[in-house]
């Protein structure tokens, strides 16, 4: 998917058909790796990945911004810890957001507004997400009362005791 998106050239269709109905949701539930680990592995590309999103993402609008721009973004991102987390498809997300907005003027700073929203967004809607798994999982272990299944555990039934004591009397009459 790094590879899509740095071997793209502006006029690359193959991007705006994988990444076309991108959202939040989507994004959260991928399981791809971070630009952070991207970036370990090879920074350049991972700063030319996001740049071109950017670009592509500014050619919607009246004034594309400049290479030198998109860059700045790109570093902004991989330069704050909270921005590493994110995968391209949560960029491509933000795009998506960023296309569809009432702005009319795009700027460094009104990108990195919409990428802070973002991330307080996602953090928010995957606290919700594990919440809601967390409760689905209790409820399909049946009984969440811990006392009724410990009870009701192996250990509990009578004949289970009685062989347990009687291995245990077994082992101190002969030592």
């Amino acid at each position: 998917m790094a590879e899509l998106v740095t071997a793209s050239n502006f006029s690359n269709s193959k991007i705006i058909q994988y990444y076309a109905g991108m959202t939040i949701e989507k994004a959260l539930r991928s399981k791809s790796k971070s630009v952070g680990l991207y970036s370990k592995e090879d920074e350049k590309k991972t700063l030319l990945g996001i740049s071109r999103l950017f670009l592509i993402t500014s050619k919607y609008f009246d004034k594309a911004l400049t290479t030198r721009q998109s860059e700045v973004i790109a570093e902004e991102i991989l330069g704050t810890y909270q921005y590493r987390q994110l995968r391209f498809e949560d960029i491509m997300a933000i795009c998506n957001e960023i296309k569809q907005s009432n702005t009319f003027k795009l700027t460094p700073a009104r990108i990195l507004h919409f990428i802070s929203s973002y991330v307080k967004e996602r953090q928010k809607l995957s606290i919700k997400l594990h919440q809601n798994l967390a409760t689905e999982m209790n409820n399909s272990c049946g009984d969440t009362n811990l006392d009724e299944r410990i009870h009701k555990s192996f250990r509990s039934s009578e004949k289970t005791t009685k062989q347990i004591i009687k291995k245990r009397y077994e082992r101190f009459k002969y030592d």
